[in-house]
């Protein structure tokens, strides 16, 4: 009895130090959740991402540019954690709020926000957001983070050259308003910057993880001048875009395209990978067929095709294209484009520089034996480039072209399922990416697939169309 009344003696005390513990802990979590609520400043009249669709894709009317703000992170995603406990995307989502309610008092702007609260929003729904809206630019919020809480400063990412000057403009503004060190702008292969169809940038206004900069980044003073800085820029930025326009006009000469200009005839080749086409002309998409050709499913694919009129674009393996030129040659003859899609299927990232060259020169070499031209486009294997190799690949006059849809067919996945891919992932001016050999059961998914997307997208408006003409390159390299 006596052993007995001292375990329930060790048994009560053990439970009420448990409930002290769970105490302190939810404690210290609370404290950390609110000190990780900056205050918010809703953009009242802002057209926020959940009415997006409803937004006509063409081109705006009203003369106004259309400004995306996308607060980065938010819900499941809290991006940085600073110094004192607060979480990026709550820094983000204020700051975004600051910016659209300055935009909103300037009759030339027209915003929109990608999120207006504490939710999740996928990467790609982002641009895809940006695109189907025919924004003219996109500015994407973000605080930094850095394992040196010495680090400091801001900088402004980019993907592709057409938003260096955006990037610049910005940049210089935001450095020059707020006062922290200026980082530069920076090119960063980062998927939110990849598909938009307009100059789009990454804003690391400070960082988070050092005292000083969370400090003034957090309070109402700090944001105040990142967002007027932020406008500031945006107002220097189509300033300087419609004087050279108007430039351009006066002395007779062409005109590029500024920023709200619907794109026309023929571009040349940008330096950067293509991931899809321009919403602004319209619904177009661009089916694409990878790693054959073979005897057994590229046929049965070009039958499809032929039946319903439709033109597409095949990333051709040249060992593949060696042993079945006639339907190398039967593809070109029944109105499709080809591309290069590597000799023999490496991951180019596992390659040395002159392995990999090789494989895309072999490739061309081939193809031009057998359909007398070498093509424009190359697609690397499981999309995977190297920036240098990418650099060298552009080098040798060939646009590098992955995709805005992957149907996954290559893993058997049934045909219902491929089409809600489809349905999910498919924009204005998306590529669709889909197989003629190396898939399970010989791609009858893709077959399949392919018989039920072809008047289900007619259905819904669009037209098809080849890569080439999506992107408005020529099909083939000058000679």
């Amino acid at each position: 009895m006596i052993y007995h009344k001292k375990r329930k003696k060790f048994t009560r005390v053990f439970f009420i130090l448990f409930i002290a513990i769970l105490f302190i802990v939810g404690f210290k979590l609370a404290w950390h959740v609110g000190s990780s609520t900056v205050e918010l400043v809703p953009a009242s009249s802002a057209r926020l991402a959940e009415t997006y669709r409803t937004l006509p894709a063409v081109p705006n009317p009203n003369k106004t540019y259309r400004i995306v703000i996308d607060p980065g992170h938010g819900g499941k995603d809290p991006g940085a954690t600073g110094v004192s406990g607060a979480y990026e995307k709550a820094f983000n989502l204020s700051l975004a709020g600051r910016v659209v309610d300055l935009l909103e008092e300037a009759p030339l702007f027209e915003p929109l926000l990608t999120r207006s609260d504490d939710q999740f929003v996928e990467l790609d729904e982002r641009a895809a957001k940006s695109n189907d809206w025919n924004a003219d630019v996109m500015i994407s919020i973000h605080g930094n983070t850095y394992t040196d809480p010495m680090t400091s400063g801001t900088e402004t990412l980019y993907r592709h050259e057409d938003s260096i000057p955006l990037a610049q403009t910005l940049q210089e503004h935001l450095v020059k308003g707020i006062g922290l060190r200026d980082r530069g702008i920076k090119e960063e292969q980062l998927k939110v910057l990849s598909t938009p169809t307009m100059p789009a940038v990454l804003i690391e206004v400070g960082y988070l993880t050092n005292a000083e900069d969370e400090r003034f980044l957090l309070s109402n003073e700090g944001q105040d001048l990142a967002a007027q800085a932020i406008v500031d820029g945006l107002k220097d930025y189509f300033a300087e875009a419609q004087e050279l326009s108007l430039g351009h006009q006066a002395n007779g000469e062409s005109v590029e395209r500024s920023p709200g200009t619907p794109q026309s005839g023929n571009q040349s080749m940008e330096k950067k990978v293509y991931f899809n086409g321009s919403a602004q002309d319209g619904k177009q998409v661009a089916l694409t067929f990878d790693d054959g050709p073979d005897a057994i499913v590229t046929p049965k694919i070009l039958d499809i095709l032929k039946e319903n009129d439709i033109k597409a674009t095949f990333f051709i393996l040249g060992n593949r294209a060696e042993a079945h030129p006639e339907t190398v040659r039967r593809i070109k003859e029944e109105g499709h484009a080809i591309g290069n899609h590597s000799w023999s299927h490496p991951n180019f990232t596992e390659l040395s520089m002159e392995e990999a060259l090789n494989q895309v020169k072999n490739t061309q070499d081939e193809l031009n034996d057998i359909i007398g031209y070498r093509p424009s486009l190359f697609r690397p294997p499981y999309g995977a480039l190297d920036e240098d190799k990418e650099e060298a690949i552009q080098n040798m006059d060939l646009a590098v072209v992955n995709w805005s849809v992957d149907t996954m067919d290559w893993s058997g996945l049934p045909a219902q399922e491929i089409m809600g891919i489809i349905h999910k992932q498919l924009r204005p001016g998306g590529i669709i990416l889909q197989h003629t050999a190396n898939g399970k059961n010989h791609l009858a998914n893709t077959l399949e697939a392919l018989q039920l997307l072809i008047p289900d997208l007619k259905d819904q408006g669009y037209s098809f169309v080849t890569v080439p003409e999506l992107l408005h390159l020529p099909e083939s390299q000058s000679s």
